[in-house]
């Protein structure tokens, strides 16, 4: 069966030479049926969803279970019906198949109710500790039934938890207060998003070795490098804006986001192609260069026609990265297909 990404591929190439005049609607028609999904693909995305969804409600059940009985269950029946429902849930998945979606579910539960498990345990025994914590056990916690699923989606867990934890420990012990506080107004702010972008490109390079060398453990397809170049543009992009927006402007952080972003462009354009980290690079670097234009302008004029010249510059910087992604694309799929 084609994967998805495939089937794009296809249809984009097909698209193209009926474009440049190499088919004509008839074999066009005939040609692109075989790249639509049939009632087969369907189903089995359905049962996916379904099933993602089922595990997903059962966790949220499982919170909202203890958070309205809270006060009625002894913390020891708390604890043994948390170690029961993950002793059941990892029973289940041992006797599925290996690459049962059933089972793999299952281990996917069994990572949300870990997480659940330390949040219990946290409320139960108040020590004073900070909920970077919770989130940097969860992780661990949450890694080796990743590993057990070898699937990607469950990775994709260990990644979104993981990240919580540092953008948390970040707020707390970088010298800033809350996470508004770190995003928007704290001292310290450009030096903890300097740290997450380091710690951004640091799980991409991580990621990308595991894929060449465990990609069967489920290191493997796009969304997982695509959530760590998510981070790593929003990080990049803000460091950027924060040595911008102060009342001298930091070069060396505006060196270091441009260099991030076009070390991530290069990367994600000719190493390990992904449209959606592109088209990200190129809105976070529009967005910092009408900031950089934006202020010099301001500074030295200050009148209303610099924001005309602005919204000129906007449209001329989208206009140029929207044909450099369309090319890009193009040139991909003319490759793939």
């Amino acid at each position: 069966m084609e994967t998805f990404s495939n089937r794009r591929a296809a249809q984009q190439a097909l698209a193209d030479w009926c474009a440049q005049g190499r088919l004509d609607a008839a074999d066009l028609s005939t040609a692109w049926a075989p790249t639509l999904p049939d009632r087969m693909d369907w189903r089995r995305w359905l049962d996916r969803a379904l099933l993602i969804l089922g595990t997903a409600l059962l966790c949220a059940g499982v919170i909202v279970f203890f958070a309205f009985n809270w006060a009625a269950l002894h913390k020891f029946t708390k604890f043994g019906l948390l170690a029961a429902l993950l002793t059941l849930l990892a029973g289940f998945a041992s006797l599925r198949p290996t690459d049962d979606m059933a089972g793999r579910a299952a281990l996917g539960g069994a990572q949300i109710m870990s997480g659940v498990l330390m949040a219990v345990i946290g409320q139960t025994y108040q020590t004073g500790a900070d909920a970077w914590q919770l989130f940097a056990l969860w992780t661990l916690l949450a890694l080796p039934w990743a590993l057990a699923a070898r699937a990607a989606p469950h990775c994709w867990i260990v990644l979104v938890v993981g990240n919580v934890a540092l953008l948390r420990y970040g707020s707390v012990r970088l010298g800033v207060g809350g996470m508004f506080e770190l995003l928007f107004s704290a001292d310290h702010a450009r030096e903890t998003m300097l740290f997450l972008l380091g710690a951004a490109v640091v799980q991409l390079a991580l990621w990308y070795g595991l894929a060449a060398r465990a990609g069967s453990w489920g290191f493997r397809g796009v969304t997982g490098p695509r959530l760590i170049g998510i981070l790593a543009c929003a990080y990049a992009g803000w460091v950027g804006l924060m040595s911008l927006l102060t009342s001298h402007v930091e070069g060396s952080g505006l060196l270091i986001c441009m260099v991030a972003l076009v070390a991530l462009g290069a990367w994600f354009r000719w190493r390990a192609f992904d449209i959606v980290v592109l088209s990200l690079v190129c809105l976070t670097g529009i967005g910092v260069i009408i900031s950089a234009v934006g202020r010099w302008l301001i500074d030295a004029y200050g009148d209303f026609g610099s924001f005309l010249l602005l919204a000129l510059l906007t449209v001329g910087l989208a206009v140029v990265a929207a044909t450099w992604l369309l090319r890009a694309w193009r040139e991909k799929s003319g490759r793939t297909a």
